[in-house]
């Protein structure tokens, strides 16, 4: 009896015991069970109080003045200020040093704006090069006058002064001097350039070589054309010099002075004559008087068929006193090959003018072919070492965090993908600067070919006849 009651006991105590353990144990938990709590609270406490002292880097950007268009987003990222250890700055103990104080806990666009604060390249001179680039190639050579003389003038005037006098009705082959003549003087009227002026005075023209018309026929200078070169217009005054009297060389000579327009620059004068002054006049003063102008003046004679040597001495004395060139013609051959000579100079001035235009257009198109190519390597080789400076920085963070759902560990992609942008913009608008900078270079020179062969072989034509 006693054996069952010890045992009843023992076994009263053993759940004692055991009921007052496990109390013990759940009262001993409860501050255990609080304690997690507690630290959440007090970790996001901290991180909040970190999150408050982060202030954000401010970000600031070039302006381009006037670039002509809205700018794209990737131009706009394109002006952001450099970092401060971009470029030759760069050093790395530096940058490591920086990224030790960044908190841990930024977004993965603030860990970038950071990345960028420190190592963002310097493009906003080749944005600005891009985005203003003109690749119009416009070369301003100014055209040859087409004269052997002054080839080029820009504000010049051609007088030409034709012998009416009654001599001019001999015959020279199967024409009369007159008529060789008006020929020869046409043809040269149509290589006087657009901007130039030309005038056409007549002397001798009225009366007759009489005596009695004399005084009539001395007194008669006229001006039958002036203004620019009109084929039909001037072909119709050509049409009404009509060979009669005597021969006023000087009157012409003094005459011409008011066939020359306000603000020319220079003027060339050709006397067509077959023989000497027979007005009593001073032909070789009135040259020196039209040279010693402001304006400047050359003379030229065209002495036609003289048919004696007083004649041409005194043509010759007013060509050297005119500053100019005699040239003695007795033929409607010579006539034409007098002219030919000044169509193979103005062709060989078209020449020139060509081979400048073409060297000036090539040269301007590889200077604007240079820029973009330039600027186009530049940006490239500056995105490749951004985007190498940025993935190392990332690089010794990730050191750092061990967490691979940091955002640090996500950055790689956002990095690559920046600075490609910025690689692909440098390629594409810099090809397409160089492209049109070609085109634009390979048009100007073309031109300068075409209108070059044009006026060369219009001479060329003009010699044959």
């Amino acid at each position: 009896m006693k054996k069952v009651l010890y045992g009843i006991v023992i076994l009263s105590l053993l759940l004692l015991t055991a009921c007052s353990s496990k109390e013990n144990k759940q009262a001993e938990s409860k501050p255990v069970e609080s304690q997690p709590i507690e630290s959440e609270q007090a970790d996001l406490e901290t991180e909040k109080a970190t999150e408050d002292k982060y202030i954000p880097k401010e970000i600031k950007y070039y302006e381009i003045e006037n670039p002509g268009r809205e700018l794209t987003s990737l131009e706009k990222e394109l002006l952001r200020y450099p970092g401060i250890y971009s470029g030759d700055q760069y050093d790395e103990a530096k940058v490591n040093e920086a990224l030790d104080e960044l908190p841990d806990n930024l977004t993965e666009e603030q860990y970038m704006d950071e990345l960028l604060y420190l190592l963002n390249e310097d493009y906003h001179e080749d944005i600005e090069t891009l985005v203003n680039f003109d690749s119009t190639v416009e070369v301003d050579i100014a055209r040859p006058d087409e004269t052997v003389n002054e080839p080029t003038l820009k504000t010049a005037h051609y007088a030409i002064l034709i012998d009416a006098s009654g001599s001019m009705k001999a015959s020279v082959g199967n024409k009369t001097r007159m008529e060789a003549a008006k020929a020869a003087v046409m043809e040269f009227a149509k290589q006087v350039p657009e901007n130039a002026t030309i005038s056409m005075r007549v002397y001798g023209h009225k009366g007759s070589g009489s005596d009695a018309d004399k005084k009539l026929s001395c007194s008669s200078t006229e001006n039958f054309y002036n203004g620019n070169f009109d084929d039909q217009k001037f072909q119709k005054s050509l049409d009404k010099v009509k060979p009669a009297g005597w021969t006023p060389i000087g009157l012409a000579l003094e005459s011409v002075k008011e066939d020359i327009p306000v603000n020319t620059d220079d003027v060339v004068v050709y006397v067509v004559s077959d023989g000497i002054e027979t007005c009593g006049g001073d032909p070789v003063k009135a040259a020196k008087d039209l040279v010693a102008t402001d304006i400047e003046t050359v003379v030229n004679i065209i002495g036609f068929d003289v048919d004696d040597d007083e004649g041409q001495k005194l043509l010759k004395e007013v060509a050297t006193a005119g500053k100019g060139e005699f040239t003695y013609v007795n033929s409607e051959r010579d006539m034409k090959n007098y002219m030919r000579v000044q169509y193979e100079e103005i062709q060989k001035r078209w020449r020139e003018w060509k081979e400048e235009g073409k060297s000036k257009a090539r040269e301007m198109k590889e200077e604007k072919k240079a820029l973009a190519r330039n600027t186009k390597e530049s940006m490239k080789e500056k995105s490749r070492q951004e985007k190498e400076r940025l993935k190392s920085a990332q690089n010794y963070l990730k050191e750092r965090f061990k967490d691979y759902e940091h955002p640090i560990y996500q950055m790689f992609s956002t990095i690559v993908d920046y600075s490609n942008a910025k690689w692909n913009y440098a390629v594409d608008v810099g090809n397409q600067a160089w492209s049109e900078s070609v085109d634009n270079g390979n048009k100007e020179w073309s031109n300068y070919v075409d209108e070059g062969n044009k006026k060369i072989n219009e001479t060329i034509e003009k010699k044959r006849k």
